[in-house]
């Protein structure tokens, strides 16, 4: 990692520290300062405030247009997580410098380096203090109010999460890579990635990314930096990994589940938190590379299928809405397991460190979900009277809807309540909910005022997420209805026009 140009926090530190967002923003204006062969060609600008008012920076680097693809690599969604943002930072300034012209001038790149800046700041030696480093400590998963951003991505209560929404809504990048640290089970990966794992994504993306984009990154990062990387996953049970390795969540409230909803690739990218600060930095610096890399040899082809996804949607090509999902039948594959030492802290706590012994173990692996039922879709979704705040949350998902002039006679289906699961625990300021019941058909007079949400828009599997009253995280999900167990769900499902 060259450092002709400013410093990192973290690099001037001998890694002992992580930069407050200050000090971001600061190395930001030194490199347009710095003289670089391309230091001009990096631009900041604010596309939001924190719920502290901090600034949110989107930096763009090289020309923009041209046919080049768009990707957005986002960074520091959880505070405490903190490689991302400084490997963005020294491949920024690599940029600057002239180096790796042999993608970068195919791709639009825009880099989102802290997005969570009240909780980097926040920075005491307390937070995660099992990761190996840096001993100065790091910020709070969470932002200012509490709220976990990566769990946000529907129901956009905070105010980071609908600036990023709405600037991925604005921007539309074909890739969005969003870069965390792991701090689950004890492997031999020093990085572990993985796709949307929504279960409504585009088949043909899906296919894609799974079996032939991310592979080929894989393969990369072995020979050409030397560094282990595989589906992010944990045991099953505990510590013991002939229990099997699974990967997390498909549910879209996560942002890469969520961006594949909207026809586009999103990667995970997860650093393992034991290695040591600087290596973690490293392996995330060198994921981010091959991922660009690989989208800039493939530019046409994303290009391509994300069109298609597109065209499909347009034309209510989309087969059916999926739900009642669980992880895909295990198939057996080679993991690396790992062996950690702890160490005991001047504080009295313990730092995990990886101590560099793996063994390569043929275990049942899960990586993706399959869904056990479907609904087709219907012609639209009708909200006869919508709460502000629904109106507020499609307008910043980008849905395209309209308020009907007059009255109209549909038939419809309505979801009929026969029962409500109300979370007992709060989370994240909600008590998650699900409905339960079914559909019937009926016809009625929508009435003047009511609230149209057209199936034959680009972003239908973002709608239908929102808004179906199957669906596994909607709106439903959050709280955002007045539902009774006896009544009915206020989305209704348009057949056709009487």
């Amino acid at each position: 990692m060259g450092r002709a140009g400013p410093e990192t926090a973290a690099e001037s530190s001998g890694w002992r520290r992580t930069s407050t967002s200050g000090e971001v923003s600061r190395f930001l204006e030194a490199l347009k300062r710095a003289g670089l062969p391309r230091s001009r060609e990096l631009r900041t600008e604010v596309f939001g405030k924190s719920e502290e008012g901090r600034d949110l920076v989107l930096v763009r680097f090289g020309p923009a247009g041209g046919g080049r693809l768009k990707v957005l690599v986002n960074a520091n969604i959880h505070a405490g997580e903190v490689e991302g943002k400084e490997a963005v930072q020294i491949l920024l300034r690599e940029l600057c410098g002239g180096a790796h012209r042999q993608w970068a001038d195919r791709l639009e790149l825009l880099f989102v380096p802290v997005y969570n800046p009240d909780g980097n700041d926040r920075i005491d030696r307390k937070e995660r203090n099992t990761q190996n480093g840096p001993v100065e400590g790091v910020g709070t998963r969470e932002n200012a109010e509490g709220l976990d951003l990566n769990r946000d991505f529907l129901k956009l209560a905070s105010a980071e999460a609908r600036a990023l929404v709405a600037l991925l809504a604005r921007e539309d990048p074909r890739v969005f890579m969003d870069l965390h640290t792991t701090d689950g089970s004890y492997h031999g990966f020093h990085l572990t990635y993985a796709p949307s794992l929504a279960v409504n994504v585009d088949p043909s993306l899906d296919r894609f990314e799974r079996g032939r984009l991310l592979p080929s990154v894989r393969e990369a990062m072995l020979e050409r930096h030397g560094f282990h990387v595989y589906d992010y996953g944990n045991y099953k049970k505990g510590r013991d990994p002939k229990s099997g390795w699974a990967t997390y969540d498909h549910r879209p409230r996560f942002g890469t589940n969520y961006y594949g909803l909207r026809n586009r690739l999103s990667i995970l990218s997860e650093a393992y938190s034991h290695l040591d600060f600087e290596t973690r930095v490293r392996v995330t610096r060198a994921f981010v590379i091959e991922c660009l890399r690989a989208c800039a040899r493939e530019a046409r082809e994303i290009r391509s299928l994300c069109a298609a996804a597109d065209r499909r949607a347009e034309k209510r090509g989309i087969e059916s809405f999926r739900f009642d999902s669980r992880l895909e039948p295990p198939r057996m594959d080679t993991i690396l397991t790992g062996k950690v030492e702890r160490i005991r802290r001047p504080d009295g706590r313990y730092t995990i460190a990886d101590m560099d012994v793996h063994e390569a173990l043929e275990v049942p692996v899960q990586t993706a979900f399959l869904a056990g039922r479907g609904i087709p879709y219907p012609k639209a979704w009708c909200l006869t009277d919508p709460p502000a705040a629904v109106l507020e949350v499609l307008r910043l998902h980008g849905l395209r809807f309209e308020v009907l002039p007059r009255g109209r006679r549909c038939r419809v289906e309505v979801f009929e309540i026969h029962g409500l699961r109300r979370a007992r625990r709060l989370y994240q300021g909600h008590h998650e909910l699900r409905l339960e019941g079914g559909y019937v058909e009926r016809g009625i007079e929508v009435p003047a005022g009511a609230v149209l949400i057209p199936a034959d828009q680009p972003l239908a599997r973002v709608a239908a997420q929102l808004l179906e009253p199957v669906s596994e995280d909607s709106l439903y999900t959050w709280e955002f209805f007045e539902v009774r167990k006896g009544g009915e769900a206020p989305t209704l499902r348009i057949l056709d026009d009487r």
